[in-house]
Protein backbone atom coordinates (compact mmCIF):
# COMPACT_ATOMS: atom_id res chain seq x y z
CA UNK A 1 0.00 0.00 0.00
CA UNK A 2 1.25 3.47 -0.89
CA UNK A 3 1.18 6.22 1.73
CA UNK A 4 0.70 9.92 1.08
CA UNK A 5 4.00 11.68 1.80
CA UNK A 6 3.35 15.25 0.66
CA UNK A 7 0.09 16.98 -0.09
CA UNK A 8 -2.50 17.29 -1.24
CA UNK A 9 -1.66 20.64 -2.84
CA UNK A 10 -4.35 22.44 -4.81
CA UNK A 11 -2.41 23.89 -7.74
CA UNK A 12 -3.56 25.38 -11.06
CA UNK A 13 -7.20 26.43 -11.06
CA UNK A 14 -9.60 27.69 -13.69
CA UNK A 15 -13.33 28.36 -14.04
CA UNK A 16 -13.92 24.72 -15.00
CA UNK A 17 -10.85 22.75 -13.87
CA UNK A 18 -8.28 22.11 -11.16
CA UNK A 19 -5.15 20.04 -10.60
CA UNK A 20 -4.15 18.44 -7.29
CA UNK A 21 -0.48 17.53 -6.70
CA UNK A 22 0.63 14.71 -4.39
CA UNK A 23 3.74 12.67 -3.56
CA UNK A 24 3.48 8.99 -2.54
CA UNK A 25 5.70 6.38 -0.92
CA UNK A 26 5.23 3.78 -3.69
CA UNK A 27 3.94 3.64 -7.26
CA UNK A 28 0.14 3.60 -7.28
CA UNK A 29 -3.05 4.66 -8.98
CA UNK A 30 -4.30 7.87 -7.38
CA UNK A 31 -8.02 8.48 -7.04
CA UNK A 32 -9.32 12.04 -6.79
CA UNK A 33 -13.02 12.59 -6.10
CA UNK A 34 -14.69 15.97 -5.78
CA UNK A 35 -18.26 16.97 -5.00
CA UNK A 36 -19.79 20.45 -5.13
CA UNK A 37 -21.01 21.84 -1.88
CA UNK A 38 -24.79 21.77 -1.67
CA UNK A 39 -26.47 24.51 -3.66
CA UNK A 40 -30.22 24.88 -3.46
CA UNK A 41 -31.90 23.80 -6.69
CA UNK A 42 -28.92 21.76 -7.94
CA UNK A 43 -28.35 18.05 -7.76
CA UNK A 44 -25.04 17.20 -6.11
CA UNK A 45 -22.68 15.29 -8.39
CA UNK A 46 -19.35 13.59 -7.90
CA UNK A 47 -16.36 13.97 -10.18
CA UNK A 48 -13.74 11.23 -10.23
CA UNK A 49 -10.39 10.92 -11.95
CA UNK A 50 -7.69 8.24 -11.80
CA UNK A 51 -4.01 9.08 -12.28
CA UNK A 52 -0.91 6.92 -12.32
CA UNK A 53 2.06 8.14 -10.32
CA UNK A 54 5.10 9.32 -12.23
CA UNK A 55 8.55 8.23 -11.11
CA UNK A 56 11.35 10.79 -10.85
CA UNK A 57 14.57 9.73 -9.16
CA UNK A 58 12.85 6.97 -7.20
CA UNK A 59 10.12 9.33 -5.95
CA UNK A 60 6.47 8.97 -6.94
CA UNK A 61 4.29 11.93 -7.88
CA UNK A 62 0.80 12.47 -9.22
CA UNK A 63 -0.89 15.47 -10.77
CA UNK A 64 -4.61 14.71 -10.77
CA UNK A 65 -6.60 16.84 -13.19
CA UNK A 66 -10.34 17.44 -12.91
CA UNK A 67 -12.22 19.22 -15.69
CA UNK A 68 -15.85 19.94 -16.47
CA UNK A 69 -16.43 21.71 -13.15
CA UNK A 70 -18.81 24.58 -12.51
CA UNK A 71 -17.31 28.05 -12.28
CA UNK A 72 -17.34 30.00 -8.99
CA UNK A 73 -18.26 26.84 -7.09
CA UNK A 74 -16.93 25.30 -3.89
CA UNK A 75 -15.94 21.63 -3.99
CA UNK A 76 -14.90 19.21 -1.29
CA UNK A 77 -12.42 16.57 -2.43
CA UNK A 78 -10.71 13.39 -1.28
CA UNK A 79 -7.49 11.69 -2.34
CA UNK A 80 -7.00 7.93 -2.22
CA UNK A 81 -5.10 5.14 -3.94
CA UNK A 82 -6.42 2.24 -6.00
CA UNK A 83 -9.92 1.25 -7.06
CA UNK A 84 -10.47 -0.75 -3.90
CA UNK A 85 -10.02 2.34 -1.73
CA UNK A 86 -12.36 4.73 -3.51
CA UNK A 87 -15.04 4.36 -0.87
CA UNK A 88 -12.61 4.87 1.98
CA UNK A 89 -11.57 8.15 3.53
CA UNK A 90 -8.66 10.19 2.31
CA UNK A 91 -5.34 9.62 4.09
CA UNK A 92 -5.62 13.19 5.40
CA UNK A 93 -9.35 13.26 6.10
CA UNK A 94 -10.21 14.08 9.68
CA UNK A 95 -7.13 16.22 10.24
CA UNK A 96 -7.00 18.38 7.12
CA UNK A 97 -9.95 20.19 5.56
CA UNK A 98 -9.89 19.62 1.80
CA UNK A 99 -11.81 21.96 -0.48
CA UNK A 100 -11.29 24.45 -3.30
CA UNK A 101 -13.24 27.05 -5.25
CA UNK A 102 -13.14 27.33 -9.02
CA UNK A 103 -12.49 30.73 -10.54
CA UNK A 104 -15.20 33.11 -11.63
CA UNK A 105 -16.11 33.04 -15.32
CA UNK A 106 -14.52 35.77 -17.44
CA UNK A 107 -16.11 39.20 -17.08
CA UNK A 108 -18.16 38.16 -14.04
CA UNK A 109 -17.47 41.56 -12.51
CA UNK A 110 -16.57 40.23 -9.07
CA UNK A 111 -13.76 41.29 -6.75
CA UNK A 112 -10.52 39.31 -6.78
CA UNK A 113 -8.60 38.67 -3.55
CA UNK A 114 -5.08 37.19 -3.56
CA UNK A 115 -2.72 36.11 -0.81
CA UNK A 116 1.00 36.27 -1.47
CA UNK A 117 4.45 36.44 0.05
CA UNK A 118 7.94 35.01 -0.17
CA UNK A 119 11.02 33.74 1.64
CA UNK A 120 10.27 30.92 4.07
CA UNK A 121 13.38 29.68 5.86
CA UNK A 122 12.68 26.78 8.21
CA UNK A 123 15.84 27.33 10.26
CA UNK A 124 14.75 30.85 11.19
CA UNK A 125 13.39 31.13 14.75
CA UNK A 126 10.93 33.79 13.66
CA UNK A 127 7.17 33.00 13.73
CA UNK A 128 5.94 31.47 10.47
CA UNK A 129 3.33 33.68 8.82
CA UNK A 130 2.44 31.13 6.13
CA UNK A 131 1.83 28.49 8.78
CA UNK A 132 -0.34 30.94 10.74
CA UNK A 133 -2.46 31.48 7.64
CA UNK A 134 -3.97 28.03 8.24
CA UNK A 135 -5.67 28.99 11.49
CA UNK A 136 -6.85 32.24 9.86
CA UNK A 137 -8.50 30.26 7.06
CA UNK A 138 -10.16 27.87 9.50
CA UNK A 139 -11.34 30.80 11.63
CA UNK A 140 -13.20 32.25 8.64
CA UNK A 141 -14.31 29.02 7.01
CA UNK A 142 -17.99 29.89 7.39
CA UNK A 143 -17.29 33.18 5.61
CA UNK A 144 -14.91 31.74 3.03
CA UNK A 145 -16.77 33.12 0.02
CA UNK A 146 -16.30 36.67 1.27
CA UNK A 147 -13.04 36.37 3.23
CA UNK A 148 -10.73 33.77 1.69
CA UNK A 149 -8.31 34.65 -1.10
CA UNK A 150 -9.00 33.00 -4.44
CA UNK A 151 -5.31 32.20 -4.94
CA UNK A 152 -2.06 31.96 -3.00
CA UNK A 153 1.08 33.19 -4.77
CA UNK A 154 4.45 32.00 -3.45
CA UNK A 155 6.91 34.45 -4.96
CA UNK A 156 10.31 32.90 -4.45
CA UNK A 157 12.55 31.16 -1.93
CA UNK A 158 10.14 28.36 -1.07
CA UNK A 159 13.22 26.46 0.16
CA UNK A 160 16.72 27.56 1.18
CA UNK A 161 18.93 25.04 -0.58
CA UNK A 162 22.12 26.88 0.40
CA UNK A 163 21.18 28.41 3.72
CA UNK A 164 24.57 27.82 5.35
CA UNK A 165 26.43 30.28 3.06
CA UNK A 166 26.38 34.04 3.51
CA UNK A 167 24.94 36.15 0.70
CA UNK A 168 27.86 38.38 -0.16
CA UNK A 169 30.43 35.60 0.04
CA UNK A 170 28.42 33.64 -2.50
CA UNK A 171 28.05 36.51 -4.90
CA UNK A 172 31.66 37.59 -4.90
CA UNK A 173 33.34 34.21 -4.59
CA UNK A 174 31.30 31.56 -6.43
CA UNK A 175 34.19 29.10 -6.09
CA UNK A 176 33.16 28.72 -2.46
CA UNK A 177 30.18 26.66 -3.62
CA UNK A 178 32.46 23.75 -4.50
CA UNK A 179 33.79 23.58 -0.94
CA UNK A 180 30.36 24.06 0.63
CA UNK A 181 29.05 21.96 3.46
CA UNK A 182 27.00 18.97 2.42
CA UNK A 183 24.03 20.72 3.99
CA UNK A 184 23.73 22.53 0.65
CA UNK A 185 21.58 20.64 -1.86
CA UNK A 186 23.60 19.39 -4.82
CA UNK A 187 21.48 16.49 -6.13
CA UNK A 188 17.84 15.90 -6.96
CA UNK A 189 17.50 13.70 -3.88
CA UNK A 190 18.79 16.48 -1.62
CA UNK A 191 16.57 19.14 -3.19
CA UNK A 192 13.57 16.81 -2.91
CA UNK A 193 14.23 16.27 0.79
CA UNK A 194 14.20 20.03 1.33
CA UNK A 195 10.83 20.40 -0.37
CA UNK A 196 9.39 17.50 1.63
CA UNK A 197 10.63 19.05 4.87
CA UNK A 198 9.33 22.50 3.94
CA UNK A 199 5.87 21.22 2.99
CA UNK A 200 5.36 18.68 5.78
CA UNK A 201 7.00 20.49 8.69
CA UNK A 202 3.67 21.10 10.40
CA UNK A 203 -0.07 20.72 9.97
CA UNK A 204 -0.52 24.40 9.20
CA UNK A 205 1.39 24.30 5.94
CA UNK A 206 -0.44 21.16 4.84
CA UNK A 207 -3.75 22.81 5.65
CA UNK A 208 -3.00 25.95 3.62
CA UNK A 209 -1.95 23.95 0.57
CA UNK A 210 -5.03 21.70 0.82
CA UNK A 211 -7.36 24.72 0.63
CA UNK A 212 -5.90 27.48 -1.54
CA UNK A 213 -5.04 27.10 -5.23
CA UNK A 214 -1.32 27.84 -5.13
CA UNK A 215 0.99 29.15 -7.84
CA UNK A 216 4.74 29.37 -7.34
CA UNK A 217 7.80 30.90 -8.97
CA UNK A 218 11.41 30.54 -7.92
CA UNK A 219 13.93 33.14 -6.98
CA UNK A 220 17.51 32.22 -6.11
CA UNK A 221 17.46 30.10 -2.93
CA UNK A 222 15.65 27.23 -4.64
CA UNK A 223 18.94 26.58 -6.43
CA UNK A 224 21.83 28.55 -4.94
CA UNK A 225 22.02 32.06 -3.58
CA UNK A 226 22.33 34.83 -6.19
CA UNK A 227 22.51 32.41 -9.12
CA UNK A 228 22.43 34.08 -12.54
CA UNK A 229 23.06 37.43 -10.87
CA UNK A 230 25.21 38.67 -13.77
CA UNK A 231 25.78 37.41 -17.35
CA UNK A 232 29.07 35.59 -16.65
CA UNK A 233 27.87 33.94 -13.43
CA UNK A 234 26.68 30.74 -15.09
CA UNK A 235 29.88 30.21 -17.08
CA UNK A 236 31.99 30.59 -13.95
CA UNK A 237 29.69 28.30 -11.97
CA UNK A 238 29.93 25.60 -14.64
CA UNK A 239 33.71 25.93 -14.71
CA UNK A 240 33.75 25.30 -10.96
CA UNK A 241 31.68 22.14 -11.14
CA UNK A 242 28.17 23.37 -10.35
CA UNK A 243 26.42 21.78 -13.32
CA UNK A 244 24.68 19.11 -11.25
CA UNK A 245 23.51 21.66 -8.69
CA UNK A 246 21.95 23.84 -11.38
CA UNK A 247 20.42 20.96 -13.35
CA UNK A 248 19.06 18.96 -10.42
CA UNK A 249 17.85 22.09 -8.64
CA UNK A 250 15.76 22.98 -11.68
CA UNK A 251 14.51 19.40 -12.05
CA UNK A 252 13.31 19.56 -8.44
CA UNK A 253 11.78 22.98 -9.06
CA UNK A 254 9.86 21.58 -12.03
CA UNK A 255 8.55 18.57 -10.12
CA UNK A 256 7.58 20.39 -6.92
CA UNK A 257 6.65 23.84 -8.24
CA UNK A 258 6.59 24.35 -12.01
CA UNK A 259 4.57 21.28 -12.99
CA UNK A 260 1.55 22.33 -10.96
CA UNK A 261 1.61 25.88 -12.34
CA UNK A 262 0.75 24.69 -15.85
CA UNK A 263 -0.98 21.39 -15.07
CA UNK A 264 -4.17 22.44 -16.88
CA UNK A 265 -2.32 22.82 -20.17
CA UNK A 266 -2.07 20.05 -22.74
CA UNK A 267 1.18 18.09 -22.96
CA UNK A 268 2.09 19.49 -26.39
CA UNK A 269 2.34 23.02 -24.96
CA UNK A 270 5.51 22.41 -22.92
CA UNK A 271 8.36 19.96 -23.42
CA UNK A 272 8.52 19.05 -19.73
CA UNK A 273 4.78 18.32 -19.69
CA UNK A 274 5.34 15.96 -22.61
CA UNK A 275 8.04 14.11 -20.66
CA UNK A 276 5.70 13.70 -17.69
CA UNK A 277 2.85 12.45 -19.87
CA UNK A 278 5.12 9.88 -21.51
CA UNK A 279 6.24 8.70 -18.07
CA UNK A 280 2.63 8.21 -17.02
CA UNK A 281 2.16 5.90 -20.01
CA UNK A 282 5.34 3.81 -19.83
CA UNK A 283 6.03 3.87 -16.08
CA UNK A 284 9.74 4.62 -16.52
CA UNK A 285 11.80 6.84 -14.23
CA UNK A 286 12.22 10.12 -16.13
CA UNK A 287 14.91 11.77 -14.01
CA UNK A 288 17.49 11.48 -16.79
CA UNK A 289 15.04 12.75 -19.41
CA UNK A 290 14.31 15.83 -17.30
CA UNK A 291 18.00 16.33 -16.60
CA UNK A 292 18.83 16.16 -20.29
CA UNK A 293 16.19 18.70 -21.25
CA UNK A 294 17.18 21.14 -18.52
CA UNK A 295 20.90 20.66 -19.16
CA UNK A 296 20.37 21.86 -22.75
CA UNK A 297 18.70 24.98 -21.37
CA UNK A 298 21.52 25.58 -18.88
CA UNK A 299 23.97 25.62 -21.79
CA UNK A 300 21.69 27.94 -23.82
CA UNK A 301 21.15 25.24 -26.46
CA UNK A 302 17.38 25.38 -26.04
CA UNK A 303 14.97 27.65 -24.19
CA UNK A 304 12.62 26.55 -21.42
CA UNK A 305 9.69 28.70 -20.38
CA UNK A 306 9.11 29.05 -16.65
CA UNK A 307 6.82 32.08 -16.88
CA UNK A 308 3.05 31.61 -17.10
CA UNK A 309 -0.28 33.43 -16.98
CA UNK A 310 -3.24 32.90 -14.65
CA UNK A 311 -6.78 33.39 -16.08
CA UNK A 312 -8.13 35.69 -13.39
CA UNK A 313 -9.87 39.04 -13.74
CA UNK A 314 -7.80 41.19 -13.59
CA UNK A 315 -5.26 38.96 -15.38
CA UNK A 316 -1.93 37.83 -13.90
CA UNK A 317 1.43 37.27 -15.63
CA UNK A 318 4.01 35.46 -13.48
CA UNK A 319 7.46 36.36 -14.80
CA UNK A 320 10.68 34.39 -14.62
CA UNK A 321 13.36 36.90 -13.68
CA UNK A 322 15.95 34.38 -12.53
CA UNK A 323 16.47 31.41 -14.88
CA UNK A 324 15.68 33.47 -17.99
CA UNK A 325 18.49 35.96 -17.50
CA UNK A 326 20.65 35.54 -20.62
CA UNK A 327 24.04 34.00 -19.87
CA UNK A 328 27.34 34.48 -21.67
CA UNK A 329 29.06 31.09 -21.80
CA UNK A 330 31.97 31.89 -24.10
CA UNK A 331 34.92 34.14 -23.32
CA UNK A 332 34.08 37.80 -23.42
CA UNK A 333 34.87 41.02 -21.64
CA UNK A 334 32.15 41.50 -19.06
CA UNK A 335 32.17 45.22 -19.80
CA UNK A 336 30.86 44.45 -23.30
CA UNK A 337 27.71 42.75 -22.03
CA UNK A 338 24.50 44.56 -21.18
CA UNK A 339 22.74 42.48 -18.50
CA UNK A 340 19.06 41.64 -18.83
CA UNK A 341 16.73 40.45 -16.09
CA UNK A 342 14.74 38.44 -18.64
CA UNK A 343 15.29 37.35 -22.22
CA UNK A 344 14.05 39.32 -25.20
CA UNK A 345 11.70 36.44 -25.97
CA UNK A 346 9.97 36.62 -22.59
CA UNK A 347 9.81 40.40 -22.83
CA UNK A 348 8.04 40.07 -26.19
CA UNK A 349 5.50 37.73 -24.61
CA UNK A 350 5.03 40.07 -21.67
CA UNK A 351 4.51 42.98 -24.04
CA UNK A 352 2.00 40.99 -26.11
CA UNK A 353 0.14 39.93 -22.97
CA UNK A 354 0.09 43.53 -21.73
CA UNK A 355 -1.30 44.79 -25.03
CA UNK A 356 -4.02 42.13 -24.98
CA UNK A 357 -5.08 43.40 -21.55
CA UNK A 358 -4.27 47.09 -22.06
CA UNK A 359 -7.86 48.16 -21.35
CA UNK A 360 -7.87 46.55 -17.89
CA UNK A 361 -5.65 46.75 -14.86
CA UNK A 362 -3.07 43.96 -15.10
CA UNK A 363 -0.98 42.17 -12.47
CA UNK A 364 2.67 41.28 -12.96
CA UNK A 365 4.32 38.93 -10.47
CA UNK A 366 8.09 39.37 -10.22
CA UNK A 367 10.07 37.59 -7.52
CA UNK A 368 12.39 40.60 -7.23
CA UNK A 369 10.87 44.10 -7.00
CA UNK A 370 10.70 46.53 -9.88
CA UNK A 371 10.40 49.58 -7.64
CA UNK A 372 12.57 49.91 -4.54
CA UNK A 373 12.69 52.59 -1.82
CA UNK A 374 13.74 55.76 -3.67
CA UNK A 375 17.44 56.05 -2.81
CA UNK A 376 18.04 52.30 -3.20
CA UNK A 377 16.24 52.22 -6.53
CA UNK A 378 18.23 55.21 -7.78
CA UNK A 379 21.53 53.62 -6.72
CA UNK A 380 20.69 50.35 -8.46
CA UNK A 381 19.68 52.20 -11.61
CA UNK A 382 23.00 54.06 -11.67
CA UNK A 383 24.89 50.75 -11.63
CA UNK A 384 22.84 49.51 -14.59
CA UNK A 385 23.26 52.49 -16.92
CA UNK A 386 25.62 51.87 -19.86
CA UNK A 387 25.97 55.31 -21.52
CA UNK A 388 28.91 54.36 -23.75
CA UNK A 389 27.93 50.81 -24.63
CA UNK A 390 27.30 51.53 -28.32
CA UNK A 391 30.70 53.19 -28.83
CA UNK A 392 32.81 50.64 -30.72
CA UNK A 393 36.34 52.03 -30.40
CA UNK A 394 38.59 54.79 -29.14
CA UNK A 395 39.12 56.41 -25.75
CA UNK A 396 35.39 56.80 -25.14
CA UNK A 397 34.98 53.04 -25.38
CA UNK A 398 37.86 52.55 -22.94
CA UNK A 399 36.24 55.03 -20.58
CA UNK A 400 32.95 53.14 -20.90
CA UNK A 401 34.60 49.82 -20.09
CA UNK A 402 36.32 51.28 -17.04
CA UNK A 403 33.05 52.79 -15.84
CA UNK A 404 31.23 49.50 -16.40
CA UNK A 405 33.83 47.68 -14.33
CA UNK A 406 33.25 50.04 -11.42
CA UNK A 407 29.48 49.65 -11.77
CA UNK A 408 29.72 45.86 -11.76
CA UNK A 409 31.92 45.76 -8.67
CA UNK A 410 29.57 48.09 -6.83
CA UNK A 411 26.51 46.05 -7.84
CA UNK A 412 28.14 42.82 -6.63
CA UNK A 413 29.30 44.35 -3.38
CA UNK A 414 25.88 45.79 -2.61
CA UNK A 415 23.93 42.75 -3.89
CA UNK A 416 22.03 44.87 -6.43
CA UNK A 417 19.89 42.22 -8.07
CA UNK A 418 16.61 43.96 -8.93
CA UNK A 419 15.03 45.52 -12.01
CA UNK A 420 16.68 48.98 -11.88
CA UNK A 421 20.13 47.36 -12.09
CA UNK A 422 19.24 45.83 -15.48
CA UNK A 423 19.06 48.89 -17.68
CA UNK A 424 17.92 47.30 -20.94
CA UNK A 425 14.91 45.48 -19.52
CA UNK A 426 14.12 48.40 -17.21
CA UNK A 427 13.60 50.73 -20.16
CA UNK A 428 11.65 48.09 -22.09
CA UNK A 429 9.26 47.79 -19.16
CA UNK A 430 8.81 51.56 -18.95
CA UNK A 431 8.04 51.59 -22.69
CA UNK A 432 5.51 48.82 -22.08
CA UNK A 433 3.88 50.99 -19.42
CA UNK A 434 3.62 53.84 -21.92
CA UNK A 435 1.48 51.67 -24.20
CA UNK A 436 -1.03 50.82 -21.48
CA UNK A 437 -4.40 52.48 -20.99
CA UNK A 438 -4.86 51.14 -17.46
CA UNK A 439 -2.60 50.74 -14.45
CA UNK A 440 -0.27 47.83 -13.73
CA UNK A 441 0.28 46.26 -10.31
CA UNK A 442 3.51 44.48 -9.39
CA UNK A 443 3.63 41.86 -6.62
CA UNK A 444 7.10 40.92 -5.34
CA UNK A 445 9.10 39.52 -2.44
CA UNK A 446 12.83 38.82 -1.92
CA UNK A 447 14.01 41.78 0.15
CA UNK A 448 12.93 40.71 3.69
CA UNK A 449 10.93 43.86 4.36
CA UNK A 450 7.55 45.05 3.09
CA UNK A 451 6.42 48.31 1.50
CA UNK A 452 4.24 49.87 -1.21
CA UNK A 453 5.18 52.31 -3.97
CA UNK A 454 3.89 53.96 -7.12
CA UNK A 455 5.56 55.31 -10.25
CA UNK A 456 4.52 57.42 -13.23
CA UNK A 457 6.34 58.11 -16.45
CA UNK A 458 7.77 61.60 -16.55
CA UNK A 459 7.48 61.85 -20.34
CA UNK A 460 4.16 60.91 -21.92
CA UNK A 461 1.86 62.18 -24.69
CA UNK A 462 -0.58 64.68 -23.24
CA UNK A 463 -3.42 63.26 -25.36
CA UNK A 464 -3.35 59.93 -23.54
CA UNK A 465 -4.02 58.90 -19.98
CA UNK A 466 -0.77 57.63 -18.49
CA UNK A 467 -0.85 54.37 -16.57
CA UNK A 468 0.47 54.16 -13.01
CA UNK A 469 2.80 51.39 -11.89
CA UNK A 470 1.98 50.16 -8.37
CA UNK A 471 4.53 48.03 -6.51
CA UNK A 472 3.57 45.93 -3.49
CA UNK A 473 6.18 43.86 -1.67
CA UNK A 474 5.50 41.22 1.00
CA UNK A 475 8.58 39.58 2.49
CA UNK A 476 9.33 37.39 4.36
CA UNK A 477 7.01 34.58 5.45
CA UNK A 478 9.68 33.37 7.86
CA UNK A 479 13.09 35.01 7.88
CA UNK A 480 14.83 38.08 9.20
CA UNK A 481 16.67 41.00 7.66
CA UNK A 482 20.23 41.39 8.87
CA UNK A 483 20.63 44.32 11.27
CA UNK A 484 23.27 45.97 9.10
CA UNK A 485 20.93 45.94 6.09
CA UNK A 486 18.03 47.16 8.21
CA UNK A 487 20.05 50.15 9.42
CA UNK A 488 20.99 51.05 5.84
CA UNK A 489 17.38 50.84 4.69
CA UNK A 490 16.05 52.89 7.60
CA UNK A 491 18.83 55.42 7.07
CA UNK A 492 17.37 56.41 3.71
CA UNK A 493 13.70 56.07 4.72
CA UNK A 494 13.26 59.84 5.03
CA UNK A 495 13.57 60.09 1.24
CA UNK A 496 10.06 59.40 -0.05
CA UNK A 497 10.37 60.12 -3.77
CA UNK A 498 12.87 60.34 -6.59
CA UNK A 499 13.18 60.46 -10.38
CA UNK A 500 15.29 58.12 -12.48
CA UNK A 501 15.05 55.96 -15.58
CA UNK A 502 12.11 57.83 -17.07
CA UNK A 503 9.81 57.56 -14.04
CA UNK A 504 8.94 59.46 -10.91
CA UNK A 505 8.60 57.12 -7.94
CA UNK A 506 7.21 57.65 -4.46
CA UNK A 507 6.44 55.60 -1.37
CA UNK A 508 2.80 54.91 -0.53
CA UNK A 509 1.88 55.45 3.13
CA UNK A 510 1.10 52.35 5.16
CA UNK A 511 -1.47 52.72 7.90
CA UNK A 512 -1.48 50.66 11.06
CA UNK A 513 -4.45 48.48 12.02
CA UNK A 514 -7.81 50.25 11.69
CA UNK A 515 -6.10 53.12 9.88
CA UNK A 516 -5.15 54.89 13.10
CA UNK A 517 -1.56 55.95 12.48
CA UNK A 518 1.04 55.68 9.73
CA UNK A 519 3.50 52.82 9.96
CA UNK A 520 6.90 54.27 11.00
CA UNK A 521 9.22 54.66 7.98
CA UNK A 522 6.47 53.30 5.72
CA UNK A 523 8.04 49.84 5.85
CA UNK A 524 7.43 46.64 7.83
CA UNK A 525 10.28 44.52 9.16
CA UNK A 526 8.47 41.40 10.33
CA UNK A 527 7.06 38.18 8.93
CA UNK A 528 3.88 38.74 6.94
CA UNK A 529 1.28 37.32 4.61
CA UNK A 530 -0.26 39.90 2.28
CA UNK A 531 -3.89 40.03 1.18
CA UNK A 532 -4.67 42.26 -1.78
CA UNK A 533 -8.21 42.80 -3.04
CA UNK A 534 -9.24 44.31 -6.38
CA UNK A 535 -12.77 45.75 -6.64
CA UNK A 536 -13.90 46.69 -10.16
CA UNK A 537 -15.15 50.25 -10.57
CA UNK A 538 -18.49 50.04 -12.32
CA UNK A 539 -18.29 53.62 -13.54
CA UNK A 540 -14.87 53.16 -15.17
CA UNK A 541 -14.32 49.88 -17.02
CA UNK A 542 -10.90 48.38 -16.50
CA UNK A 543 -10.17 50.32 -13.32
CA UNK A 544 -10.06 48.79 -9.85
CA UNK A 545 -9.97 49.96 -6.27
CA UNK A 546 -7.20 48.22 -4.35
CA UNK A 547 -6.93 47.39 -0.68
CA UNK A 548 -3.65 45.82 0.32
CA UNK A 549 -3.37 44.41 3.86
CA UNK A 550 -0.35 42.99 5.67
CA UNK A 551 -1.10 40.29 8.24
CA UNK A 552 1.56 39.71 10.90
CA UNK A 553 1.85 37.03 13.57
CA UNK A 554 0.83 38.02 17.10
CA UNK A 555 0.56 35.23 19.66
CA UNK A 556 0.54 32.70 16.79
CA UNK A 557 -2.47 34.42 15.21
CA UNK A 558 -2.52 36.57 12.07
CA UNK A 559 -3.61 40.15 12.66
CA UNK A 560 -3.64 43.20 10.44
CA UNK A 561 -0.50 45.28 11.00
CA UNK A 562 -0.54 47.56 7.98
CA UNK A 563 -2.68 48.53 5.01
CA UNK A 564 -2.70 50.76 1.95
CA UNK A 565 -5.71 51.73 -0.14
CA UNK A 566 -5.62 52.90 -3.77
CA UNK A 567 -8.89 54.37 -5.09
Amino acid sequence: MSNLLVGPLVRAIGPDGVVIWTEWSHPCEVTLTASPDHVQGQEPGTFLVLSRTITVGGHYYALSRLTGLQSATWYSYQIGTGAQERAHSSPTEGTIIQCFRTLDPPNAGNALRLAYGSCRKLSSPEPDALNALASWLVRFIDEREAMWPRLLLLIGDQIYADEHIGRRKQVRFPQQHVQASQRAAQSFEAFARMYVEAWTSDEGIRQVFALLPTYMIFDDHEIINAWNMYPLWRARALQRGLEQTLVDGLVAYWVYQGWGNIGLRSADEHVLLAIMQQAAHNGEDVLEDLRGCIRHAIYEETALEWHFAIPTTPPIFVADVRADRPAVLGYTNSADVVPRIMSREQMVKLRTWSQEHAASMALLVSSVPILLPPLIGFAEYVTGVRPFHRVSSGPVRQLGQALTGIQQKLALRMSFDHWPAFGATWHELIELLAMREQDMVILSGDVHFSYAMAARRIFFPSRRRHAVLYQFVASPFRNKLEQRDKRLILGQAWIKRTIYGGVSTHMLPLLQAKGAKPVPSGMLFQNVVALVTFWPQTQDMGKYCIRHVYLGVKNRVLEEIGAVVVD
